[in-house]
């Protein structure tokens, strides 16, 4: 069905003695169809449903999980039974290709009728090509260009998202709200995604405009980030409080000085151009109110002009293109949010809002809670909590209580933990506690770290009787940046023998010797195409067709760090 022109609505009237054609059977149905898209449109929203999880097999084929989706006219779309697909299969993938070094491709849905059925019509002589059956289906397509004009997510509602800069490794996305009330904080976020396998550091200032920053209350906010500080996962988010003006019904905006922008990979200077302008609409009402009054006030004709042209969005792949041929390294399903949320869940998210107490909330104080803080201070990563540690009642003079094991989050190898004590009026007492005599308990605090798992344990030893019911600690966790990144040059890889030569479909164990790696795990895998398989003993079996073959070993814990080696398959 090419017609997306919903209304305005016409049925039939049916009257005794009426001759009834084509026409008016395709009229019928029309009213019926349209009326419901309609109403999926505009309550429901556009979407994914349920299910069409993207799923990589291998570098080259994707699977499609079954499911349900509405399209931006409201149109349904059922995908019956997964699908798995090579890519280069796949309508639009030549137009992807032809792109140059693309980072990434869109694997989009979009609904599809079907003619079948042989009909046989009475008023065609030659009845050719008559059908009697429309079946309602789907239609897989790949695309390089992000949306334009929205995606419907009802995030659009209450922030602004600009993608202030791109050069196809590096993407930097600002985020803002779109109303802010007078003289409140402000949450600016910066959303960072690093392709490349390189380190990425980059700075540039921000100008303000009825808005300071909250830290040193200026009107410029300095963004700097260095992927280096970070375990690499490519993806990264920077959170900066602002603080509105005392103004209202103004524009609040951050523009960027493009003149302050530096950018480095590995270090090495690098060009660019960013360029950007964020707005948030200062007011001094009811946020929600505000929200609500921009979506109602937009008429009908307008906010469906505006979604029409929408496409569906299933997953992002993450892709190589490597001489014409695209190489599926990773993928993220439903990039830009774009849900259908129905009343069950609606219901769900309500019930857990009343019934916080019942569920849980990040100030419950509950037994044995750690509550996690994780930043980044003068090179320097910390993590803290506090750790609850129960105790027997009338605990007894030098007996010992154990926590269970705490994992820090900042990654395995070295790192420094202080202990303390919560003290009188929000006091806290770190080291000897007998120093400070009636500030706290009388105890005796240690902590046994495991480096190679990332994770500590913490004992208490009281120094005399004490009737207490439980101990909360206060953990601090801190690692130099400098060691742990001068640990993760020093680590390498070496896979034995360094070379391989067998014969199609014979087997050979290949073995993964990790140096300065507390964690030597690793994963195999084959990375040329049709190169056999191996499994994750390091059995490797050859393929049957003879050639020369790309084998990798690669860190479970460290990305960066791997190694391969050639086997070459001959008779």
């Amino acid at each position: 069905m090419k017609n997306t022109q919903l209304y305005p609505f016409e049925r039939n009237k049916y009257y005794y003695g009426m001759l009834l054609s084509v026409e008016d059977f395709n009229a019928e149905q029309k009213y019926m169809n349209d009326k419901r898209r309609l109403i999926n449109r505009l309550i429901h929203g556009s979407g994914v449903v349920c299910g069409l999880n993207v799923v990589r097999i291998d570098e080259q084929t994707i699977s499609v999980e079954s499911g349900l989706a509405i399209d931006s006219t409201g149109r349904e779309i059922i995908v019956d039974l997964p699908v798995t697909k090579k890519i280069s299969d796949i309508k639009g993938y030549d137009r992807t290709t032809s792109g140059g070094d693309c980072r990434y491709i869109y694997l989009c849905l979009e609904y599809k009728e079907v003619e079948g059925g042989a009909g046989h019509s009475i008023a065609d002589d030659n009845d050719n090509g008559t059908y009697d059956r429309i079946r309602e289906g789907y239609s897989l397509y790949l695309i390089d260009e992000e949306p334009e004009n929205g995606t419907g997510d009802p995030g659009e509602l209450y922030e602004e998202r600009t993608t202030v800069f791109w050069d196809g490794n590096l993407k930097i996305t600002h985020v803002i709200p779109k109303y802010a009330r007078s003289m409140s904080e402000v949450e600016f976020m910066i959303e960072v995604e690093n392709f490349s396998k390189q380190f990425v550091s980059f700075s540039y200032d921000i100008q303000l405009v009825c808005l300071n920053t909250v830290e040193d209350d200026s009107s410029v906010l300095r963004v700097k980030f260095n992927e280096m500080l970070y375990d690499k996962t490519g993806r990264y988010s920077l959170t900066y409080k602002l603080k509105s003006n005392n103004v209202s019904d103004t524009e609040g905006t951050a523009t960027i000085d493009a003149m302050t922008f530096s950018l480095t990979y590995d270090s090495m200077p690098a060009n660019g151009t960013i360029a950007g302008r964020s707005e948030t609409y200062i007011i001094s009402g009811d946020i929600k109110e505000a929200i609500v009054r921009g979506m109602y006030d937009r008429n009908m004709d307008t906010f469906l002009r505006e979604a029409m042209p929408r496409r569906l969005y299933l997953a992002r792949l993450n892709v190589i293109n490597a001489g014409g041929r695209l190489i599926i390294e990773s993928v993220r399903n439903v990039p830009f949010g774009q849900y259908v949320v129905g009343n069950p869940m609606l219901k769900a998210l309500c019930d857990i809002d009343v019934g916080s107490d019942k569920f849980g909330s990040e100030n419950a104080n509950t037994d044995n809670a750690v509550v996690l803080r994780q930043n980044t201070v003068d090179n320097k990563e910390i993590a803290s909590g506090i750790c609850r540690i129960n105790l027997s009642d009338g605990s007894l003079k030098n007996a010992i209580y154990y926590s269970d094991e705490i994992v820090h989050t900042l990654g395995l190898g070295s790192v420094t933990i202080i202990l303390g004590t919560p003290g009188k009026e929000g006091s806290t007492v770190y080291g000897d506690t007998s120093i400070f005599p009636g500030e706290t308990l009388d105890i005796d605090l240690a902590a046994r770290l495991d480096p190679k798992r990332g994770s500590f344990i913490i004992g208490i030893k009281p120094r005399s009787t004490i009737v207490v019911d439980y101990v909360d600690v206060k953990w601090t966790v801190i690692r130099d940046v400098s060691e742990k990144i001068s640990e993760q040059k020093d680590m390498k890889i070496m896979i034995k023998p360094n070379s391989l030569v067998i014969k199609p479909r014979e087997n050979r164990y290949l073995e993964a010797i990790c140096f300065n790696m507390t964690n030597k795990t690793v994963r195999w895998s084959v990375v040329s195409p049709g190169g056999g398989e191996i499994d994750s003993n390091g059995l490797y079996t050859a393929p049957n067709t003879e050639g020369v073959y790309e084998v990798m070993a690669q860190s479970a814990v460290y990305d960066e760090v791997k190694a391969s080696i050639m086997v070459v398959v001959r008779e």
